[in-house]
């Protein structure tokens, strides 16, 4: 009976803090993920209960989900901080959520402390490891797309409030590599994409986080560009985007130091647009960067863009 109950307590997930903004709620979740055999951290926004926004399809207080996923180095805590995100979500009704981008507190594993700082802790890269070692506890894709909404409907404060039928995803940087292709992998899941400066042909020889993050994860090269969103568009009948998403959305700064040997944003958009022409919108912001500074000013339009196709019958 004892290991039962011990069982119980560590899949059961804990509510680190919870804090009031913008009328709604902020909560940080920790809980025990088995599909990355440790513990792992998210948070969610939620509005209030108030009346006041849209909730579209009669469903009362039962709203749609963005998932955000981060970049390199952050955590849940970056964009909930500098994001800018939950003023744009209350107006619209629109809840927000935040995991981490890697495994942590995990058995550490062979030359992993070593790594840098753009692979391993932080760097997870939303694909599910096949290397040795990283396959135990690598495993953000299933966790981004399957085991956190799992662990979302478990939590009655969480399940009681949001949509889960009404989805959409949107990242920045490697997160924004993670929305756009596991809205690919994953058609019809994702009503909207957006990304902030994603990394969008990370398998090419000129992207070295790509090249460092699939060689590190990834065994089998011819996996790659299963990974990588401008291949994945590549690979798709002509006009058959729609049945993707609904609408994609992308912004990058001309000032970005990583725009021209990182990103190469350009390579997705004419991959789109080549499958379904005026499919996506793609911004080039003169002057921004690839900071936090650069995504607190364009996300009310991210958001809500988002929210015009989660609200919508």
């Amino acid at each position: 009976m004892s290991d039962e109950n011990d069982e119980k307590v560590l899949f059961k997930p804990e509510i680190l803090s919870t804090v009031k903004v913008h009328a709604g709620y902020l909560h940080r979740i920790k809980h025990y993920s088995p599909c990355n055999k440790c513990h792992m951290t998210f948070a969610i926004y939620i509005p209030s209960d108030e009346d006041d926004f849209p909730v579209g399809n009669g469903n009362a207080r039962k709203m749609p989900l963005i998932l955000y996923l981060s970049g390199l180095t952050c955590d849940d805590t970056n964009v909930s901080q500098k994001g800018n995100a939950f003023e744009t979500c209350k107006q619209s009704g629109v809840c927000f959520v935040m995991p981490d981008t890697s495994p942590r507190g995990h058995e550490k594993i062979d030359e992993e402390e070593s790594a840098s700082w753009d692979f391993g802790i932080g760097a997870g890269f939303y694909v599910n490891a096949t290397t040795k070692g990283y396959a135990e506890h690598y495993n953000m894709e299933t966790y981004a797309t399957k085991e956190l909404e799992q662990v979302c409907k478990s939590i009655d404060c969480i399940n009681d409030k949001v949509d889960f039928n009404r989805q959409s995803i949107m990242g920045h940087s490697m997160g924004g590599h993670g929305a756009l292709t596991l809205a690919l992998r994953n058609p019809g899941k994702y009503r909207s994409v957006s990304a902030f400066a994603p990394i969008a042909n990370p398998s090419a020889k000129d992207c070295p986080w790509g090249q460092k993050a699939f060689k590190g994860y990834l065994k089998d090269e011819n996996e790659w560009k299963m990974h990588d969103a401008t291949e994945l568009v590549k690979m798709m009948e002509p006009g058959t985007m729609k049945t993707v998403t609904k609408a994609i959305l992308i912004d990058q700064g001309d000032a970005d130091t990583f725009y021209k040997t990182q990103l190469h944003p350009e390579r997705f958009q004419e991959a789109a647009e080549k499958n379904t022409k005026g499919f996506m919108k793609y911004n080039v912001r003169e002057g921004y960067d690839h900071s936090y500074w650069f995504i607190s000013t364009f996300m009310h339009d991210h958001v809500a863009f988002h929210a015009i196709k989660l609200l919508s019958t």
